[in-house]
């Protein structure tokens, strides 16, 4: 897909950047956060972050199905128009991964070692061609490890919406993050 502009705009008071598409409506998309290093003694339970929009387009649900999930809903119109969702539909695998995109739009902690559980993984609506998601992240606990007292993990709860508010997705996430050095 070609697009003719690059905008950078403001809305709901976080910065994103869009694209033109063919239609002259603005893709709207997030640039990659500050790179942090946020420990996690750093980490405040109850914190809420928020991320998005980003906009779903055909061009991008199609060509992730193909390498990653290739089932007929995901890479065609006609495919999606067979199924109880009559059309095209993002594969939960790419709305995972769009969570994640708008995660690194907030910012990159390098004190961050890695995931250590993904619980509670809702698909609760398609989502489709045009869909602008946002969003919301929820601190909800933290604890030292019992086995590596050098990290910790952090509990967050994750809800992506779409234009309409209607709730797409939600995870609870632990997340293993370094302790401060003594």
């Amino acid at each position: 897909m070609s697009h003719a502009v690059f905008v950078f705009a403001k809305f709901h008071s976080l910065l994103y950047a869009g694209c033109m598409n063919r239609n002259n409506e603005i893709e709207k998309d997030v640039e990659a956060g500050p790179v942090v290093e946020m420990f996690f003694e750093d980490i405040e339970v109850g914190r809420v972050r928020k991320a998005g929009p980003i906009t779903v387009t055909a061009n991008e649900i199609i060509s992730f199905a193909r390498r990653y999930d290739p089932l007929p809903m995901h890479v065609s119109d006609e495919g999606g128009q067979a199924t109880v969702h009559n059309s095209l539909i993002a594969s939960g695998i790419l709305t995972s991964a769009l969570k994640q995109r708008m995660i690194m739009s907030i910012e990159r902690n390098t004190a961050i070692i890695g995931a250590a559980k993904i619980e509670d993984q809702n698909f609760l609506k398609p989502v489709r061609d045009g869909d602008e998601l946002s969003m919301r992240q929820e601190c909800l606990s933290k604890r030292i490890s019992k086995s590596r007292s050098d990290r910790g993990l952090v509990t967050w709860e994750f809800a992506l919406t779409n234009q309409k508010g209607d709730c797409v997705f939600s995870s609870r996430d632990i997340v293993m993050v370094r302790r401060r050095p003594s």
